[in-house]
């Protein structure tokens, strides 16, 4: 009885031994914590592509590392959503998306545009446009649309229009091709003149107008041929 008693201590000494015992865990082998916070949701199932058939989704979701946005566009199979397409951007961390629905191409289908970053003190917001494709039934990425801050549709001249601030203030006219936007016109609002230029058969600036303006005046064209001020 006694050796029994014995045996039994030692195995609890033992075993509580084990329990209180100090792990060492070496410093290549610890795995560092990501925190992911959402920092923004936006949601649209009634205007984007397809009205009442399409849902868009954008997630604004920052790391220690970097901040990301996240596309997500839905078709309707009967009662459910069922996911098509989806992209993964870079963003900023210190605006807000800021999004809008619109039809940027005047194809009847609405696009999406948001905002993705600041620059100029604030005066340029940069902006990542998609549009729908309804041949695709798909996003289309605008790949090269943060050049060009603050974008808006010229229903003037069926295109699109951007206004970068610099010393002075340059309105850029774009035309969409595939994936990309291309310049074909500008109104450059600088030191008291404001000069309309046009790019060429040969893919060169041409200067085709020049007025005088107030030095102070920072505006933005609807037109370069003639040149004419936005309302």
């Amino acid at each position: 009885m006694k050796n029994l008693i014995y045996i039994i201590t030692i195995f609890l000494i033992i075993s509580c031994s084990k329990k209180g015992e100090p792990k060492t865990v070496t410093e290549n082998k610890t795995e560092e914590l990501i925190v992911v916070d959402t920092l923004e949701v936006f949601s649209d199932s009634k205007s984007f592509g397809q009205k009442h058939n399409n849902k868009i989704e954008v997630y604004k979701i920052g790391t220690r590392e970097n901040t990301i946005a996240k596309v997500y566009l839905y078709e309707k199979d009967q009662l459910y959503w069922k996911l098509k397409d989806s992209l993964i951007l870079e963003a900023e961390r210190i605006n807000d998306l800021d999004t809008e629905i619109k039809d940027f191409n005047n194809d009847g289908f609405k696009d999406i545009i948001f905002t993705t970053g600041m620059a100029a003190r604030g005066g340029n917001v940069v902006q990542t446009l998609i549009l729908y494709s309804p041949k695709n039934k798909s996003l289309n990425w605008i790949k090269n649309s943060e050049r060009f801050p603050n974008l808006m549709f010229n229903e003037k001249l069926n295109c699109i229009d951007a206004c970068v601030l610099t010393g002075g203030q340059t309105t850029y006219f774009l035309k969409i091709e595939n994936d990309s936007l291309k310049e074909f016109a500008s109104v450059e609002q600088r030191d008291g003149k404001i000069i309309a230029e046009v790019v060429d058969v040969n893919g060169k600036w041409k200067e085709i107008e020049t007025i005088k303006d107030s030095p102070d005046a920072f505006d933005r064209f609807i037109n370069f041929r003639p040149i004419e001020k936005r309302k």
